[in-house]
């Protein structure tokens, strides 16, 4: 455990930090969940787009509580349950940890709720969407958004490890009982049209919201540059 827990500090402080303001400023605004207010606006109407209201609505409120649950999960009963320190608050870590603008999260950072929410999200809206391609997107939007944890140095390789597996088990699990028991036609319309997915979403609206993700990307660089390249 040791050997594990030794190596598991080692590639977390290879991940951690760079020379450069500019990374500094991207990886600390993509970890900011403000930052995605326009992705999270645009995937709101989407929804309320592609189904009737009541099915909307019922959409939302399982995303609501797919979120507060991995977050109770995570911050509420393994965190201070496990009590493992950030590497930004570990005494034998935290001097050797680049932080940025004096960032260092709170006390426990196992496991990540980044990795955790982002990613049960991701899967969630992956099987809500049918779209190989929005899937693809949303994975790497959880990858690079977890990423930064890693760069800032408020989580261990292995807490955003964990995190991931716990996000995508909850994101099945909440997908599968709307499915089944909440709101059977949400999800499963299976629409056989060129100009829809299996679920029945518009691929037009599908090639937007993807499109508002990379926009999203590309408004955090054009900010980072502008406060400065180191």
């Amino acid at each position: 455990m040791n050997e594990i827990n030794e190596l598991d500090h080692q590639l977390t402080l290879a991940i951690n930090g760079s020379n450069s303001l500019f990374w500094d400023n991207v990886m600390y605004t993509i970890t900011n969940t403000f930052s995605w207010s326009l992705v999270i606006l645009v995937l709101l109407i989407i929804i309320f787009k592609n189904n009737t209201w009541k099915e909307a609505v019922m959409v939302y409120v399982t995303i609501a509580l797919l979120i507060f649950v991995a977050d109770r999960i995570c911050s509420g009963m393994v965190k201070p349950m496990v009590a493992r320190w950030r590497p930004t608050q570990d005494p034998q870590l935290m001097y050797l940890v680049d932080v940025v603008r004096d960032y260092r999260g709170g006390r426990f950072g196992f496991f990540s709720g980044h990795a955790c929410n982002t990613m049960c999200v991701a899967t969630f809206l992956a099987w809500l969407f049918r779209s190989p391609k929005v899937t693809v997107t949303l994975i790497f939007w959880s990858l690079t958004t977890t990423f930064t944890r890693l760069y800032l140095g408020v989580h261990y390789l292995g807490d955003v490890t964990v995190g991931f597996i716990i996000g995508a088990i909850l994101g099945c699990l909440f997908y599968w009982i709307m499915e089944r028991f909440v709101h059977p036609r949400v999800g499963i319309k299976r629409l056989i049209s060129e100009q829809f997915t299996s679920s029945g979403y518009m691929k037009s609206d599908m090639d937007t919201f993807m499109g508002i993700i990379f926009f999203n990307y590309i408004c955090v660089l054009i900010f980072a540059m502008t406060l400065g390249i180191g």
